[in-house]
């Protein structure tokens, strides 16, 4: 495994960290809660400030929000990957195929 730069690992971190809390309050909120959770997450990856360019030197806090914006939409990214999967697996095995 290649060593991360400290900055980076806070921003994974971070982003892992915002999704588990999601999740958690979202079950505890009840299952009509559950659906508006991606919808929250997308809003997360945007840049808090409106801000698109930070500069040559952005500083380290708006680089580890960077990270974790970075981390939130690869996890997006493969939760929705899986989820398409899941459905053509789900719809195969609806369709008729027999063990």
């Amino acid at each position: 495994m290649t060593d991360l730069p400290r900055q980076e690992i806070e921003g994974k971190l971070n982003a892992h960290r915002e999704i588990l809390v999601s999740l958690l309050a979202a079950v505890m909120m009840g299952p009509d809660t559950v659906a508006g959770i991606v919808q929250n997450l997308e809003q997360d990856v945007f840049p808090t400030d409106g801000a698109e360019d930070p500069g040559l030197t952005p500083s380290a806090g708006y680089a580890s929000g960077a990270e974790k914006s970075d981390e939130i939409r690869a996890i997006l990214a493969a939760a929705r990957e899986r989820a398409t999967a899941i459905k053509r697996l789900r719809g195969e095995n609806a369709g008729g195929s027999s063990s």
